[in-house]
């Protein structure tokens, strides 16, 4: 027996209007590998979906063909059209060239779009089933902001999705995901779509609503096989947009139903949990064992966003000199960082152009990998660096976005010290957490411009997506139901 595995993963944000070419995102800066040599040498070097579909493949003594793996460097803007025509027809051919086989395995984000294609991993597997005349079994592990869409149901025979944020469960979703697709009696049988969108930063596994839920999931599977929970990705502005239960197994249109309706009876249980910046400076007067986080909320490039918002910058600036310790700070600024490998000391940082006049500048490559819960082992570069001091402010400029943001390597790897700093910027809304000693009581959730903002009705949603909760709260769940025999 053969099953045939491949790995998709990029997060998409339709309100950053940049489009990110393939060929920068992957190709150079991310993750791209074809072929099972390629592909094995990345999933041995890493944790992934991989670690745990193989070795289960593996203990299953089935022979498992890896043929391809390509990640996004970090999640941005929609991709460009003729990037995605590559790619596609790159994992196309790599799974053609390893058929036959029994089952195919596909790890994907399920939150990605391109110029003029809201869905391309449905395309994917609906390219799977029609062009290659794919009858076996395919199964899909997703992020757990999935945006998931009739065609990506229509073509999977099982969906599961990672359940925890921050994502630390990479191994163990692929291992559920190859342990559902071997066996042929199971299929997902219902989709429960909810007009909902909900604020990451009070969507996480450990604690408050959706804790309760997933704990509700775990024991609905006393009467089906899997069922996956998907607070969506809020800045995806797509058709059939909206989070999702997905039900494996017998009686899954009851329980999908139930679970939904009890998710959205719950709606209001889910604060952006914002707080001023009059507050944060009140905190940062006393520094305490691990660093406060100061979470960039409307701007997080894992998100989607830029990373080029200096508005953090910008309101800590005239206190630079009074902090007792470093804070350190980080934008996305190819400019700065051009600036100072070219030896200038004066800067007007970010989209806000702060102008500023550095004590000290140094430069650096910007290249790590994270060392904490999530992502551990994954390399990234900032293709160029440069920390700029000003008073007690150690602001990292990236040339580029980087998967790891979330991560105290981030700064480690160009010479600061995380650990030791009073505060830290994350432009990450929740990420941080699996990297991070401090606690949700040491963050501050900051909201200022970007394209990820917590402010959901500013947004420029199109109809239908502007009636979702919570543009629109409506007192019946705004539900439809999908199901198949």
């Amino acid at each position: 027996m053969k099953a045939i595995l491949a790995r998709f993963s990029y997060e998409g944000n339709t309100f950053n209007p940049a489009v990110n070419p393939v060929g920068e995102a992957f190709q150079r800066n991310g993750v791209w590998r074809v072929g099972e040599p390629a592909v094995r040498e990345w999933a041995a070097s890493c944790e992934s979906e991989f670690t745990g579909s193989l070795a289960y493949l593996a203990e299953m003594k089935w022979e498992a063909a890896p043929v391809f793996a390509a990640s996004g460097r970090s999640s941005g803007g929609r991709l460009d059209a003729a990037g995605y025509q590559l790619l596609r027809a790159t994992l196309r051919d790599a799974v053609a060239a390893a058929l036959p086989a029994d089952a195919i395995i596909l790890h994907l984000h399920g939150a990605a779009c391109v110029v003029e294609l809201d869905d391309p991993e449905g395309d994917l597997l609906a390219m799977i089933r029609t062009e290659l005349g794919f009858r076996g079994r395919i199964g899909v592990s997703l992020d757990l902001h999935a945006n998931v869409t009739r065609l990506m149901f229509e073509n999977a025979d099982v969906i599961t999705a990672y359940r925890t944020f921050p994502h630390i469960d990479l191994p163990e979703t692929g291992r559920r995901i190859a342990t559902l697709t071997l066996q042929p009696g199971v299929r997902t049988r219902a989709v429960a779509k909810l007009g909902m969108i909900l604020p990451p930063t009070s969507a996480r596994h450990e604690m408050g609503d959706l804790a309760r839920m997933l704990a509700l999931a775990r024991q609905a599977e006393r009467e089906v096989d899997d069922v996956a929970l998907f607070p969506v990705q809020p800045w995806f502005d797509v058709a059939e947009f909206g989070s999702t239960v997905v039900v494996t197994g017998q009686q899954a249109g009851r329980v999908a139903r139930r679970l939904a309706e009890d998710w959205y009876a719950h709606r209001q249980a889910y604060p952006t949990g914002l707080v001023s910046v009059e507050q944060i400076l009140q905190s940062l007067r006393e520094k305490r064992e691990h660093p406060w986080v100061l979470v960039d909320t409307a701007d997080a490039t894992t998100g989607g966003a830029t990373g080029h918002s200096a508005f953090v910058l910008e309101q800590l600036l005239p206190h630079a000199a009074t902090f007792n310790a470093p804070v350190l700070l980080q934008i996305v600024d190819p400019v700065t960082v051009d600036r100072a490998f070219a030896g200038e000391t004066t800067f007007r940082i970010g989209d806000q152009q702060v102008a500023v006049k550095a004590d000290r500048v140094r430069t650096a490559e910007g290249r790590y990998a994270p060392r904490g819960l999530s992502y551990r082992g994954m390399e990234s570069s900032m293709n160029g660096a440069a920390v700029i001091e000003i008073g007690k402010l150690q602001i990292v400029a990236a040339r580029e976005p980087t998967l790891g943001v979330t991560d105290p390597a981030f700064y480690e790897c160009v010479g600061l010290q995380p650990d030791a700093a009073l505060a830290v910027q994350v432009k990450s809304l929740i990420g941080w957490m699996a990297g991070y000693p401090a606690s949700v009581q040491q963050s501050f959730y900051v909201d200022g411009p970007g394209a990820t903002s917590l402010n959901f009705a500013t947004l420029p949603f199109r109809p239908p997506n502007d009636r979702l909760f919570p543009m629109i709260d409506s007192a019946a769940p705004p539900l439809q139901i999908w199901e198949r025999a």
